[in-house]
């Protein structure tokens, strides 16, 4: 038996709790549904867009999964870009049933995590969305800590003095330089598999690369027309490589996957070329 209730409003009545509660509970449980089968990642949104005059990057808005639960951003974040030189991954921690007075809440806060520890003696430095040293000292964040559920990482980038971060793609191999780029390749983007799948952008540039390609057989067209579609699952991924390349491994990681797919590519070989059929016009007519 299926029962949805929607509560009715009109005028002269007494609002009742149960139809407050409708209010509250309908459209986040619909929100939940509509992405059950969903894992923990990006399922919308947080697209990377660079301001070089403003020094800044906006992380779009968009919706992620953690712990089975929904968050949404429903405004642009930005981020000044940092001025040392370093390795940073931008993560998202997310937050869940913290209780403040009247509501449980649902939060998420953007950080920058230093990878290269080496250079600033502290294992634990972080910086936070103002570029601020966040540290777990006070009991208010020793609190909410507690009801931390997980983090995901939105992208990793090694910045240099004098060069700007940058997202400009140009091609498959593009999304892996040395430093001043905005790397999607250990993005963790939601699907039906545990660790996810590879961010749509990746996806996409490998799909418009192999399209070129003279060395194509069925398996390759149907795989890069999956690519330009939209999302690929992982094991569809998974899939493809051990078709490829001969292999049997049941899971690779985000890089392995990036690895094997250029080497797919090169496997392709060059370009296919277009010839142009032109059109040969006589320059004299015989009658007879």
């Amino acid at each position: 038996m299926i029962e949805n209730k929607y509560p009715i409003f009109g005028h002269g009545q007494v609002i009742s709790k149960e139809a407050l509660d409708l209010l509250r509970d309908n459209p986040a449980e619909l929100t939940d549904l509509m992405h059950l089968d969903r894992k923990d990642g990006i399922i919308s949104g947080f697209e990377l867009v660079t301001n070089f005059d403003a020094k800044q990057v906006t992380v779009t808005r968009g919706i992620v999964k953690c712990g089975k639960k929904i968050f949404w951003m429903n405004e642009d974040y930005k981020f000044d870009m940092p001025e040392i030189e370093n390795r940073y991954v931008l993560k998202l921690k997310l937050f869940s049933n913290i209780e403040e007075r009247k509501f449980y809440i649902r939060s998420a806060d953007f950080y920058l995590e230093i990878l290269d520890i080496e250079t600033n003696n502290n294992e634990n430095t972080e910086i936070t969305n103002n570029l601020e040293v966040w540290q777990e000292s006070d009991d208010k964040t020793k609190r909410v800590w507690k009801n931390k559920i997980g983090e995901i990482e939105i992208t990793r980038f090694i910045t240099r003095i004098g060069a700007e971060l940058r997202n400009d793609y140009n091609n498959f191999r593009d999304l892996r330089r040395d430093f001043n780029l905005l790397e999607l390749i250990n993005t963790k983007y939601s699907s039906k598999h545990e660790l996810g799948t590879l961010h749509p952008k990746i996806l996409e540039l490998f799909g418009k690369e192999a399209s070129k390609k003279e060395n194509l057989d069925i398996y390759d067209v149907n795989f890069y027309v999956n690519c330009l579609n939209g999302n690929v699952e992982r094991n569809v991924i998974i899939a493809y490589i051990n078709l490829k390349l001969h292999m049997e491994k049941k899971n690779y990681t985000n890089e392995e996957l990036y690895q094997y797919l250029v080497k797919i590519l090169d496997n392709l070989g060059k370009d296919r070329k277009i010839t142009e059929k032109k059109r040969v016009i006589p320059r004299k007519i015989t009658i007879e």
